[in-house]
């Protein structure tokens, strides 16, 4: 058995970290011919420890797993290197800093370069090649699952592509304009006209070749799938990244202090700024489909059918035959062949062989489904391969799919939540740049969508995509179209969901959405009090009150275990009780009083005994339930609590709720008791 080497981060940051000062002290020696350091270099040698430390930690160059070729190790030890460049430089250039000589500064890159590849190469001829069996398999199960999910996406971008290919020389003029416009906006900005002052023209030369240098590196005009913005403007952002570095490597390294850095930077800046835009705006189009029209050419004929005759014979017969076939393998080997983890859970789910093609039906994007577009009769099993989220009016597709479902009949979806996009942005991205893409996501794409009067200019422009929906308002939203959810789980960092029609459509005309929720609560002699809290849940998450309880059931002190229901910021409320503030409102007019037995819903009721729901209907329920006073722990503790409490002040209501009371405040006060 290959023996596994280990390398631990600490080592190698320490081992990097001598290399670092090797060097900076050889090429001062090389330079002045000794090891002291003047004040300023010691600044200058403090500086690129915190760059090297920086840029170390984003390009994970501690962490020995990344190594996972010889050729992949050398460009991680030049990319660190020229990083770190690119931030000292940039520095020296902001700060005005034109004394540190050359010939050490990019001496000190060279050299550790030179030493970090030389010691890598010796460990890789002499111990690296005993895991050279581990990495190739390493490296074929990835190439395996780039394999599998390039298959998957082919369909799904292959549009995109030929739209892509038609317009890069649109993106690739647009941008260059875009260049020489920041660059005279900000002139004007500076000096109060467009023209530039002398020797400045070689400025703009300097920025027109670091951006065609670095677009064809990036190549961020070709071959760009268009599934998602952030995908697709990375390599834009990444370009204007290595601009700033470019920029101010150039003007430390040739002594070009005298011209503006406003104007250097700046034009840079405004460049990614309009960028930015530009292509938020060119990728809408390209979405919505604006800019592919139809196919006119017998090159996109080609690339669509991949064929140049059609077969005249036909066998009918076969045809009808396979109609009447089990969905199963259909799906396992052609439908489903990209998303073997979806097919699992449906598998898992559904009992295919009682399905036949007949009654499937299958798409992959956000059209309405009318069944009167179709067939008459309904389908039994309905699998939308779209991502639930980018559809607008989601209640509205969801009872369209259960009118053309038969009664007991299967929809399939998944979703992009809050949670798996998240996920999703942290594992493609550098931590550093996603928590700032998901801070301004979030804030676009989850807060704007919920704003009056701002939603309507987001649904407007964006037509509902992209928007970021929580886990439980995709299933609450399902539950409250008539659904019951069979299973979900998170596969491939989308959220999947198998739900079965069961019931009609809620009745409920006005679901919970706004920040204060009206709650139908059971009070005495069975009637129906309301009761008003602030939300604490994700929107339509009171639909999926008996799914989480069959699911999950009751934790200790009688709430619903792991329910994801609850937002971060609906914990800390309901920590401090804040959440309840509205229901003073109730206690004030008389729905409530000051202590009592909680008003439950008619689903948490059911969860009672006979004996002990008919014993509440005697009494007002309260706002500081029994649990305060009694603590107890299990639901028949709680069940057994609220007896003593009822069979109490049934005899004398007084005194009870005078001792209950005092029992509870104790118990808050001093003891810290919460509900959870």
């Amino acid at each position: 058995m290959t023996k596994k080497f280990y390398i631990s981060p600490l080592f190698l940051s320490l081992f990097d970290f001598f290399l670092l000062n090797i060097s900076f002290f050889g090429m001062n020696y090389l330079k002045r011919g000794t090891f002291d350091l003047t004040s300023t270099y010691i600044k200058l040698l403090i500086a690129l420890y915190l760059f090297w430390l920086l840029v170390s930690l984003f390009t994970k160059k501690f962490q020995f797993s990344y190594y996972k070729s010889y050729s992949g190790a050398i460009f991680l030890f030049l990319r660190s290197a020229v990083y770190t460049a690119y931030c000292a430089s940039l520095m020296f250039v902001v700060m005005g800093l034109p004394a540190f000589s050359r010939l050490h500064f990019f001496g000190t890159f060279i050299l550790l370069l030179f030493l970090e590849s030389a010691i890598f190469s010796i460990y890789y001829l002499s111990v690296g090649q005993m895991t050279k069996r581990q990495r190739l398999e390493i490296g074929l199960k990835i190439e395996d699952e780039k394999v599998r999910r390039l298959e998957g996406e082919k369909d799904k971008v292959q549009r995109a592509e030929i739209g892509i290919q038609r317009v890069s020389s649109f993106l690739l003029l647009s941008d260059f304009f875009l260049v020489g416009i920041s660059f005279f906006i900000v002139n004007y900005l500076k000096r109060g006209t467009f023209n530039p002052l002398p020797g400045y023209e070689n400025l703009l030369l300097i920025i027109y070749g670091l951006w065609f240098v670095f677009s064809m590196m990036t190549k961020k005009y070709i071959g760009q799938p268009l599934q998602n913005y952030y995908h697709a403007i990375w390599p834009w952002i990444k370009a204007g990244i290595m601009m700033f570095g470019s920029i101010a490597v150039i003007v430390f390294a040739l002594n070009l202090f005298h011209l503006s850095r406003i104007q250097a930077f700046g034009s840079i800046f405004l460049l990614m700024i309009f960028e930015i835009f530009f292509y938020r705006v060119f990728f809408m189009l390209v979405r919505n489909g604006d800019l592919f029209g139809d196919v006119e050419s017998i090159e996109q004929v080609k690339a669509i059918l991949k064929q140049n005759e059609l077969p005249l014979e036909v066998d009918l017969e076969g045809l009808r035959r396979s109609m009447f076939e089990p969905v199963r393998k259909g799906l396992q080997e052609k439908y489903l062949k990209s998303d073997p983890g979806l097919f699992d859970l449906i598998d898992q789910s559904v009992n295919l062989a009682e399905i036949v093609r007949a009654e499937m039906a299958i798409c992959n994007n956000n059209d309405m489904f009318y069944p009167e577009k179709m067939y008459d009769q309904p389908v039994q099993l309905f699998i939308n391969l779209y991502r639930i989220n980018d559809i607008r009016w989601i209640n509205q597709y969801f009872l369209e799919v259960h009118n053309m479902l038969m009664n007991g009949g299967y929809f399939v979806g998944r979703a992009h939540t809050i949670i798996t996009h998240k996920n999703w942005i942290f594992k493609k991205y550098p931590k550093q740049i996603a928590n700032c893409i998901y801070v301004i996501d979030f804030l676009v794409n989850r807060i704007l969508p919920k704003l009056p009067w701002i939603k309507r200019v987001y649904f407007a422009f964006t037509k509902g995509k992209d928007r970021i929906i929580s886990k439980a308002e995709i299933l609450g939203r399902l539950c409250f179209c008539g659904f019951e959810i069979i299973a979900e789980k998170e596969i491939d960092e989308k959220s999947c969901f198998v739900a079965k029609k069961m019931k009609t459509p809620s009745l409920d005309h006005s679901p919970s959405y706004g920040p204060l929720v009206e709650f139908k609560r059971i009070g005495t002699n069975n009637g129906v009090v309301r009761t008003y809290k602030f939300r604490t849940m994700h929107p339509y998450s009171e639909y999926l009150q008996d799914y989480i309880y069959k699911k999950h059931g009751l934790r200790k002190g009688g709430k619903i275990e792991d329910d994801f229901r609850v937002t971060k910021w609906g914990k800390f409320m309901r920590k401090f009780w804040l959440d309840e503030l509205p229901m003073i409102y109730n206690w004030i007019k008389g729905d409530l009083q000051l202590f009592g037995v909680r008003p439950l819903s008619t689903q948490y009721l059911s969860l009672y005994d006979k004996d002990l729901q008919e014993m509440r209907e005697k009494l007002k329920p309260g706002l500081i339930p029994p649990f305060y006073a009694d603590l107890p722990v299990t639901f028949e503790e709680i069940c057994e609590s609220e007896r003593r409490y009822i069979r109490a002040y049934l005899r004398n209501p007084v005194r009870t709720q005078w001792g209950y009371f005092w029992k509870a405040f104790g118990n808050i006060v001093f003891r810290g008791a919460r509900s959870g």
